[in-house]
């Protein structure tokens, strides 16, 4: 079964006019194919595959990633925010796709999950690391606990040194304008946390390392964004494409965090 082309057809005819489905597919299109690619190797990657696969995915908006792995017969909690589980149409494609939707508005706690343990075989956290404000050593203990021995996490980020924002940074730097996020950046997004801290791919093996050495992590460069070379933002669009030749000036960051055993959980979070 091509289980992308089932999902293209659902956004295909199944998108709700006014809302802002259709166009979160289209720009993040070859990311869900890259998932896709991934989930063709779920069976090797997971020794001893389970019947039936466990998948929580965090952060589920409007399903895409969710339905990619209810196509392929996976048991799939699908977590978000009240405000995504509100609109009728997800509700909906929830309901057509047997997900089991859990409401999270708080994921610096998991509450939902506190008395869980071993459950899953993968964890799904898409676009959402580079959003986290909150001190993460609690959530991840959390996702420690839940994940099966031999399970896995998947992560996509934005690499902190993709060229065109690693040249924006040095520009701004020199010309006394900003460090990191700007105001106009702070102000034109709708959301609950900024990208506040994009990571390097060197500083996410620290990241992990820091949290318990039963973590082992692999780090792709990769890009999905399609730019036209035209304006406007030609000069952004040029450096993407230069730096998407490179590995360590690539876009993105694909992650893929493997629990071989769980002995040793070695931070704890900071007092107040």
């Amino acid at each position: 079964m091509d289980y992308f082309k089932e999902l293209e057809n659902e956004i295909s005819l199944n998108s709700v006019e006014g809302s802002k489905d259709r166009e979160y597919f289209e720009f993040h299109k070859n990311r869900f194919k890259r998932f896709d690619h991934f989930l063709d190797t779920l069976d090797q990657r997971i020794p001893n595959t389970p019947k039936k696969i466990k998948v929580l995915e965090i952060g589920s908006h409007y399903l895409h990633t969710s339905i990619l792995l209810a196509n392929r017969s996976y048991d799939v909690d699908a977590m978000d925010v009240e405000e995504f589980w509100q609109l009728d149409f997800v509700k909906e494609r929830a309901g057509k796709f047997a997900l089991n939707s859990i409401v999270e508005n708080d994921i610096s706690r998991l509450k939902s999950f506190q008395d869980i343990q071993d459950k899953y075989d993968l964890v799904v956290f898409t676009e959402i690391l580079e959003h986290i404000t909150f001190n993460p050593i609690q959530f991840w203990k959390l996702i420690y606990q839940i994940l099966k021995p031999c399970g896995l996490i998947y992560i996509s980020t934005p690499n902190a040194f993709a060229l065109p924002s690693y040249v924006r940074a040095i520009k701004n730097a020199l010309s006394l304008k900003s460090i990191g996020i700007t105001v106009d950046d702070i102000f034109s997004k709708v959301t609950y946390g900024h990208h506040w801290k994009e990571y390097s791919a060197k500083e996410i093996i620290k990241y992990f390392e820091a949290l318990s050495p039963d973590f082992k992590v692999e780090v792709n460069p990769y890009n999905y964004k399609d730019y036209d070379l035209k304006p406007p933002y030609l000069l952004f669009k040029i450096l993407s494409k230069i730096g998407n030749m490179t590995k360590i000036f690539a876009d993105d960051l694909e992650v893929i965090v493997s629990l071989k055993e769980k002995n040793i959980w070695q931070i704890n979070g900071p007092e107040y």
